[in-house]
């Protein structure tokens, strides 16, 4: 996760990537994907965010980006809001609870909710 190692982390979720069946992803998804972040409360038309994931293991490192990841299982993840300027309206918006969704254009392929605050209320 190199491109998101100089960040500190905004929040955490639990995120399950759909399967091909439930209209995911035909091909695997590893660490590392930019999906695009909906909230699930939002109403149409749908607005997409720049918070992207890195997916970790049960002692906190993050999974490799060269290996597939599960769908259909809860996997958590690192949260990171990249457009700074959007920070703010994050700090309003995510809760602990609060669900979304990833999308890659308009697909979605996996939905998350929020387990944690970490460093949104920080500033960068």
């Amino acid at each position: 996760m190199s491109i998101l190692s100089h960040y500190t982390n905004d929040f955490e979720a639990v995120i399950r990537i759909f399967s091909p069946e439930e209209g995911g992803r035909e091909t695997s998804i590893c660490n590392g994907i930019r999906w695009d972040f909906a909230y699930a409360s939002d109403i149409m038309p749908l607005t997409l965010y720049m918070i992207y994931p890195d997916f970790f293991d049960q002692e906190g490192r993050s999974l490799p980006d060269d290996l597939p990841l599960p769908t259909g299982v809860d996997l958590p993840a690192r949260m990171f809001v990249l457009v700074k300027e959007m920070r703010d309206l994050h700090r309003q918006k995510i809760r602990k609870g609060v669900r979304f969704y990833c999308h890659e254009g308009g697909r979605r392929v996996a939905e998350g909710v929020v387990t944690r605050i970490t460093g949104l209320l920080n500033e960068r």
